[in-house]
C-alpha cells in the first residue's frame, strides 16, 4: 500500500473573521502564503459557513417575508384595503425584526466554527446529496485537532495545502467546496467566468489563468471556452467538481510518484 504523510510548516493566521477589522490582510505576514485577494475571500466564505445550518433556517423565513413586505409597500397594492394592508405590514415588520435579531445573535457568537451540519447545509443548498459519512469525511480532511469542527486556522491551512499541492494526493473534497464558494461571489449557486478570473489571475498569472478557465468552462481538452449564460458562462457545483477532480487526477499522473506507480504497473 501507499502511505501519505502530510507534513506542513506551522503557520500563524490572522484571528477568525468575526474578530478582525475589515482591512486587507497584511501581505508581510505568514498568511501572505495565500494571496491577499484570496485571503479576503476565505474570510468571507468562512464567516458565511459558520453556523450556516442555523442561519439558513432563519433566512428561509426572513427572505420571503422581506420580499412580501416590499410588495405590500409598493404602488401595486394601492387599491387594497388600507386597514388590512397595514395589519399585515405591522405583523411582517415584527417578524422580520425578530428574525433579524436572531440572525445577528448567531453571527455575534464567540468562537465561530464550522460543524458537520453546516457542511451538509452548504452542500444541500448547492444541490448535492451527501450522506452523514461523506460529510464527516470532509470534516476529517481539515480537522487537525480532531474536535469534529473546523476552526479558522484549520480552514486556512487546508486551503494552503491544496493550492500548493503538486502531487494530486492532498484530500480535496472540502477544499473543492470552499473554492467553489469563493468563486461564487454573488452566492447564486453557480460559478461564472467573470467570477473566477480575478482569483485565478491572483494565483496563476494570465497565461495559466486562461488554461484553468479552459479546463473549467471548456472541458478537459483545454479547448475554446463556450461563453453561455450570464456573466460570460456559468457552471454548477457538480460540473465544477467533475472538472477539478479530473485535474487532480491529471496532476497525480504527472507527479513523480504517479509516474513511478504507473511504470510499476506496466512492468507487471
Amino acid at each position: 500500500g501507499i502511505f501519505v504523510v502530510r507534513v506542513w510548516p506551522f503557520v500563524c493566521y490572522p484571528p477568525a473573521p468575526s474578530t478582525m477589522s475589515s482591512d486587507s490582510p497584511d501581505p508581510s505576514s505568514d498568511s501572505a502564503l495565500i494571496a491577499p485577494v484570496e485571503l479576503q475571500a476565505l474570510r468571507r466564505v468562512y464567516d458565511y459557513f459558520c453556523n450556516l445550518s442555523e442561519k439558513l433556517k432563519i433566512t428561509e423565513k426572513l427572505d420571503p417575508a422581506k420580499a412580501r413586505l416590499a410588495l405590500l409597500r409598493s404602488p401595486e397594492m394601492a387599491d387594497e384595503d388600507e386597514v388590512v394592508l397595514q395589519m399585515e405590514i405591522n405583523s411582517l415588520s415584527c417578524d422580520i425584526e425578530s428574525w433579524s435579531h436572531s440572525l445577528s445573535e448567531i453571527e455575534r457568537r464567540p468562537n465561530q466554527v464550522i460543524r458537520p451540519s453546516d457542511v451538509a447545509a452548504a452542500l444541500k443548498k448547492l444541490g448535492k446529496k451527501t450522506s452523514k459519512r461523506e460529510v464527516l469525511e470532509m470534516i476529517w480532511e481539515v480537522d487537525e485537532n480532531l474536535d469534529e469542527v473546523i476552526d479558522w486556522d484549520e480552514f486556512c491551512l487546508n486551503f494552503q495545502r491544496n493550492i500548493h499541492d503538486k502531487s494530486g494526493l492532498e484530500p480535496a473534497n472540502f477544499y473543492n467546496l470552499v473554492q467553489f464558494m469563493i468563486y461564487d461571489a454573488n452566492s447564486n449557486g453557480m460559478v461564472s467566468i467573470d467570477e473566477t478570473m480575478k482569483m485565478l489571475y491572483a494565483r496563476y498569472g494570465r497565461e495559466l489563468m486562461e488554461e484553468k478557465i479552459s479546463y473549467l468552462f471548456g472541458g478537459m481538452s483545454g479547448g475554446a471556452v463556450t461563453e453561455e449564460g450570464r456573466e460570460g458562462g456559468e457552471i454548477n457545483y457538480a460540473t465544477y467538481v467533475e472538472a477539478v477532480e479530473k485535474t487532480q487526477m491529471k496532476m497525480f499522473h504527472e507527479s513523480e510518484l504517479g509516474r513511478t506507480i504507473l511504470a510499476k504497473g506496466k512492468r507487471k
